[in-house]
């Protein structure tokens, strides 16, 4: 029995859905402050080495944008990183998910973003020692989410 499978990558993934880092997120403003990635709708696609795994539309609310900066984590784990970094375009994380049943696996993630994209490549280990592999690109087709 697997802890990850490629279900979870191309769904919960995300922020929140799909899930800590060093400073909360900031709105750009003026005085330069910084920014992670702004709230709308967003596309996402999904691959699993070299293999499409879906893709899905969603809207972020500024509680997601706020869980970005904090590190990917679905709802069905904790999440814990011993590295956590989302600033300045880049996203490191490296630590490990513990499922309700408290089984270990190790995970790491890295890529870059910009205001209204991001690429995340992921990379874990099921409960069974296989390695898997993904990525996760997304960007923002819009300002204001779908009615719906």
């Amino acid at each position: 029995m697997c802890l990850f499978v490629p279900a979870m990558i191309a769904g919960t993934l995300i922020l929140g859905a799909v899930a800590a880092v060093a400073a909360p997120p900031q709105v750009a403003s003026a005085a330069g402050a910084r920014t992670t990635i702004l709230p709308g709708q967003w596309e996402y696609s999904y691959r699993i080495g070299p293999i499409p795994a879906g893709g899905e539309d969603r809207c972020l609310k500024q509680a997601d944008v706020e869980q970005f900066a904090k590190g990917i984590c679905t709802r069905k784990y904790t999440c814990d990183y011993d590295t956590r970094v989302v600033q300045d375009g880049k996203v490191a994380l490296k630590g490990t998910w513990t499922d309700k049943k408290g089984r270990v696996a190790p995970v790491t993630a890295n890529g870059t973003y910009t205001p209204e994209s991001f690429r995340l490549n992921v990379h874990m280990k099921t409960i069974n020692g296989i390695p898997l592999a993904g990525v996760m690109d997304a960007k923002r087709v819009s300002a204001e989410c779908k009615a719906g």
